[in-house]
């Protein structure tokens, strides 16, 4: 059975494996294929996962970067508010090419 634990990236790779110190003190090895929505972790970054033991030793699996308590972050966009800026930044592309092309006569 898989335990949760928290720790810090000691190191990740550019080739998609690295190693996370546990704050148990224990090393565990992580692969790009056992991180939540694939980012890439980097150095000093802490992290929540879940252990399990393998034939080879320690291993983190579903690593989550960990959420800090006093900062708080901005909700992501809806799908709506997207197209709207699109629909925005198309119509101010309109008027600028028809002025561009179409300068008033004068």
């Amino acid at each position: 059975m898989a335990k949760k634990l928290k720790g810090v990236v000691a190191q990740f790779g550019t080739k998609g494996y690295g190693f996370i110190t546990g704050d148990d003190g224990e090393k565990y090895f992580v692969h790009q294929k056992n991180i939540y929505n694939k980012s890439r972790l980097t150095a000093d970054t802490r992290v929540v996962f879940q252990a399990e033991s393998s034939e080879k030793g320690m291993v983190a699996t579903n690593v989550e970067l960990e959420k800090s308590g006093n900062t708080e972050s901005a909700a992501p966009l809806s799908d709506g508010a997207i197209k709207g800026m699109f629909a925005v930044l198309f119509i101010l592309q309109v008027v600028v090419a028809y002025k561009v092309f179409f300068p008033a006569a004068g």
